[in-house]
């Protein structure tokens, strides 16, 4: 990377566990200033510990995504401590909606839906102005299964984070459009070991429903948080900021940043590549 982190500030939502706070800890471990925030303040309080052992810094705040006021006393909190804001990761997620979309609960669906999506809203709209104000800075919205193609028995992640990825695009034409020095991305981290994602072999629903992936994971196949790390990090120097706007796999950009780079060109050149786009239409 050729840019220095020392000394910037992350936002990172969901950051008490699983890929939340691994990106924390590595971001810290980057010389960033991490702000924690999730609504657990025992896993804030050990992430927090972890990252001060390390030699890195860290703050908490204790959020909830669905309530806006939360969300902004966040951003308020990182612009008080640290007087800026670089990058906020908007990684908090739900999955709790698990079969086909006749048998779900409506509240589990709703939860889904509202907490991968109003979330991300949240999340941009209270750190974009920040941003805006303070000269630049970078969002990145995790999305994952269901964007590419159906997830079958998880229909409210699915749309939900299909709708995380048409968000993201839809910010970054109106950020581009307004010519503000902001950048808004989607990463997918790819298919990791989580709390989230262990209840497909953990439980009798998921097991169920989802075997699909559980296989998977029962299979090895699941990856650590490693790339989605150093693929947030790259994408905090801002020397992938023609990807703004687009799709992003942690798997497979993380392995070859060189090769990521070299994208730019065509990009450039109108290219539908890493869009939301109705084939044929």
């Amino acid at each position: 990377m050729s840019t220095d982190l020392t000394g910037h500030v992350a936002l990172i939502t969901g950051a008490g566990r699983g890929i939340g706070r691994a990106m924390a800890e590595h971001l810290a471990g980057q010389g960033m200033r991490v702000l924690l925030c999730a609504r657990s303040a025992d896993e804030l309080g050990e992430v927090a510990k972890a990252i001060a052992d390390a030699g890195g810094e860290a703050a908490i705040a204790l959020t909830d995504v669905l309530d806006f006021d939360d969300v902004q006393q966040a951003v308020d909190l990182a612009l008080a401590r640290w007087d800026r804001l670089d990058l906020v990761v908007n990684n908090a997620g739900s999955l709790a909606a698990i079969g086909p979309l006749w048998q779900t609960d409506p509240r589990e669906w709703q939860q889904d839906v509202t907490v991968n999506v109003l979330g991300v809203y949240h999340g941009c709209r209270a750190a974009i102005p920040a941003m805006i104000a303070r000269g630049g800075g970078r969002v990145v919205n995790l999305v994952g299964g269901g964007v590419h193609t159906p997830f079958p028995n998880a229909s409210a992640y699915a749309a939900s984070k299909t709708a995380v990825m048409r968000l993201t695009e839809n910010v970054q034409f109106e950020l581009a459009a307004a010519g503000e020095p902001v950048h808004a991305f989607a990463m997918t981290p790819g298919l990791i070991r989580t709390r989230m994602t262990a209840q497909f072999v953990e439980t009798e629903r998921g097991r169920r429903w989802m075997d699909h992936t559980g296989s998977r994971l029962e299979e090895g196949l699941d990856i650590t948080p490693e790339a989605a790390c150093t693929l947030v990090a790259a994408l905090a120097t801002g020397d992938f900021d023609f990807l703004a706007g687009r799709f992003l796999s942690a798997p497979q950009d993380a392995a070859d940043l060189d090769a990521l780079r070299h994208e730019g060109s065509r990009l450039a050149e109108g290219s539908d590549e890493r869009l939301l786009r109705i084939i044929g239409r």
